[in-house]
């Protein structure tokens, strides 16, 4: 299917950026369409969330575009309020949100992906790990509402995405560990303290210059905060045992930043969960359906090694 910019989104664009220089397509997701808007005010995004997908024969999502519009610009202002907190992340700031045509338009954000320097033998992302740590530390504490109506729009979703990053992983799982990853897997889809991100991987993280910014907030869902922290350090995890290092290092980086930024004191309770999760995203990276993105870099002894150390965590914390 061949994506044309729909008249729709350059109304939007026309009315927010009066004569705008260009209107050119932008990468998007499979169901969402992206416009990027060069004007006098600089360069600005038009989001717009579909209901079908943009390219190939894929199902419908659990959740409506005007569900994922309304979670993307609610998680969207919750994740400016948390770099009010912690503003050595940035995020770009919400111009617009237009339901009608479930529609959100943003200024850009700057920097390249932290995933580039992930699949390189680039050591430098240590600063761009403290700041994001802190930075969830700081969205996760902080209250989202209306509650009950980004319940009901985002748990279709978080249900679908643990399905596919933690049922499904099951299979390669040793079955002696089943009933205990079965039970965390429950109780998770039954948690609902705290609004995380949903989908914090390191396309969605760009660094520039000391400067390091996130993106893209329709999978955000109600949860715990170490899904979110676990997510991330997953592809750290994948890093430091490609280069044969010891992958404890980001790991207590990433822990300690995030235990201070939310006053947690460590909490073992709460590093078993943030173990568990980490065990299984790691696993999912390795066998999901977007592997290649994630590991296809690997060679098959690294993938063996990713392999192992995900299944010797999940033998460790899984109780």
């Amino acid at each position: 299917m061949t994506f044309i910019i729909d008249h729709e989104m350059e109304a939007a664009a026309r009315q927010l950026w009066p004569a705008p220089q260009r209107l050119q397509l932008a990468t998007g997701g499979l169901f969402n369409r992206v416009v990027q808007v060069q004007s006098a005010t600089g360069t600005t995004y038009l989001k717009r969330f579909t209901d079908s997908a943009s390219s190939g024969d894929f199902p419908p999502l659990p959740t409506s575009a005007s569900q994922r519009c309304l979670v993307a610009a609610s998680w969207h202002e919750l994740a400016l309020r948390a770099s009010a907190c912690e503003p050595r992340v940035k995020v770009p700031p919400l111009i617009a949100v237009q339901t009608a045509i479930d529609l959100v338009a943003m200024d850009q954000a700057h920097g390249e992906p932290l995933y580039d320097a992930l699949v390189t033998d680039c050591l430098e992302t240590d600063e761009a790990l403290r700041a994001v740590a802190a930075w969830l530390g700081a969205m996760h504490a902080l209250p989202l509402e209306p509650r009950s109506r980004l319940l009901a729009a985002s748990n279709p979703f978080k249900a679908f995405k643990i399905d596919l990053q933690y049922t499904r992983v099951l299979t390669e799982v040793p079955q002696s560990l089943h009933m205990a990853a079965e039970s965390f897997i429950a109780t998770y889809l039954l948690e609902d303290a705290e609004p995380v991100h949903g989908d914090l991987n390191s396309r969605n993280i760009l660094i520039a210059s000391n400067i390091t910014s996130v993106i893209d907030f329709e999978q955000g869902h109600f949860g715990e905060g170490v899904y979110d922290l676990a997510y991330l350090i997953s592809e750290y995890v994948i890093r430091d045992l490609r280069l044969a290092t010891n992958p404890e290092v980001a790991f207590n980086t990433a822990w300690e930043c995030y235990c201070e930024a939310r006053e947690l004191h460590k909490d073992f309770a709460i590093l078993r969960r943030l173990r568990v999760h980490l065990a299984f995203q790691t696993l999912y990276r390795l066998v999901g359906p977007s592997r290649k993105v994630w590991t296809g870099h690997l060679t098959e002894a690294e993938k063996t090694l990713v392999r192992d150390w995900s299944i010797a965590e999940l033998s460790t914390w899984l109780r």
